[in-house]
């Protein structure tokens, strides 16, 4: 097949893989959870975060999980049970997946630097397979019934049909983020054609054509849709508008520190991030729930659970050093934390949370670690 071969099944890596209590359920089918980008899944996080497993091939784009699988990506594609680590399937891939896929139906997108490949999520084999005009440059988005939306280095965004890789449309636009999608109009920060004027703007799904577009500060992460209101951060501020028109409502800010990622965003809160700081703020009026002074990865981003909030950080306040903590998402305060070993050892990707596990990729492994409710180890 093009995109590679299938490799034989294979276990889990290394002596000291555990499996899970239970078999995690829920789903997270893309970068940022869904394609309004909220960060946010209806999961409840493990009371404890212990290293169960760690198994697949991954290093910078996020894995996924659906359906008691996990999903990774690097220079092959593979299938892992979610309690066990086991691989289910593998595709060596020519070329390395940089970014977070996307997971829509029975078929799992995968993008290498110029394709996009839909793959059976059964099996890993091919369903089509299309070239791209220049390199992608962010994580694939995708929605049942609407296109698969593929960020394109200095070019802007192109929609493909998620069935068979026909191309859509394509939307211009100079340092495209990754793309949100919200009842019929896709939303895109990045640069107009001038190359210094920054701007959100709102494109009908259907075809690409533009409904508004909002000038603004700087588009330093990709928009997200919540709560009824399009948030988009720019530089060490948070706009709030209206999702139907682009007006601005209010901003929210300053922060003590530039906003790289956009925040996990849920029931009227912005869970928000900075080099020094995790927050959650009111999107209504934007004063502050709760504020914990952690050195926050923020190129990776926060994800939130239905009562805990989990982050990369450089240096844990209990446990030191890099790794996870988990927050309760009420009001701030430590529900556990995991550390990470080796030299300048970061977490690569935003936490994936699943019912009873997350799962995350750092520089510890060449895979996907999964954590659960486990007992630490005690024979080393």
């Amino acid at each position: 097949m093009s995109a590679g071969s299938l490799a034989g099944l294979a276990g889990c890596s290394g002596d000291s893989a555990r499996t899970l209590p239970s078999r995690p359920t829920g789903a997270w089918r893309q970068h940022a959870h869904d394609a309004r980008n909220t960060g946010v899944a209806d999961v409840v996080v493990p009371p404890r975060g212990t290293r169960a497993w760690d198994a697949g091939t991954a290093q910078l784009a996020a894995p996924l999980v659906d359906d008691g699988t996990v999903f990774a990506v690097s220079e092959a594609v593979s299938a892992m049970d979610a309690q066990t680590g086991d691989e289910q399937w593998r595709v060596e891939l020519e070329g390395t997946a940089d970014y977070t896929p996307g997971l829509v139906d029975d078929r799992l997108l995968v993008a290498t630097e110029s394709r996009v490949r839909a793959l059976s999520r059964a099996d890993g084999t091919e369903r089509w397979s299309v070239s791209l005009p220049r390199p992608i440059d962010g994580a694939l988005t995708v929605a049942s019934d609407l296109p698969l939306l593929v960020p394109i280095a200095d070019t802007g965004l192109l929609a493909l049909d998620p069935e068979t890789g026909e191309r859509l449309w394509r939307a211009p636009m100079l340092g495209v983020n990754p793309a949100a999608v919200a009842d019929g109009t896709v939303y895109l920060t990045g640069y107009k054609q001038d190359g210094n004027t920054a701007a959100v703007r709102g494109l009908a799904a259907a075809d690409g054509t533009r409904q508004w577009e909002i000038e603004l500060e700087a588009p330093d992460s990709p928009p997200v849709v919540g709560d009824g209101a399009l948030l988009v951060a720019a530089g060490e501020t948070l706009s709030v508008h209206d999702p139907t028109d682009g007006t601005r409502k209010r901003t929210l800010g300053p922060f003590d520190g530039r906003l790289q990622v956009p925040p996990a965003v849920t029931d009227g809160t912005a869970f928000v991030a900075t080099d020094s700081s995790l927050q959650a703020v009111s999107i209504a009026d934007g004063s502050q729930v709760w504020r914990a002074d952690l050195q926050v990865m923020t190129d990776t981003g926060v994800s939130a659970g239905r009562e805990t909030v989990v982050a990369p950080v450089l240096d844990l306040p209990d446990a030191g050093g890099p790794g996870l903590t988990a927050l309760a998402r009420s009001d701030g305060t430590t529900r556990w934390e995991h550390s990470i070993d080796g030299f300048d050892a970061v977490v690569s990707t935003p936490p994936i949370l699943a019912d009873g596990a997350v799962f995350y990729v750092s520089t510890e492994s060449a895979g996907v670690t999964a954590l659960g409710d486990l007992p630490a180890r005690t024979d080393g």
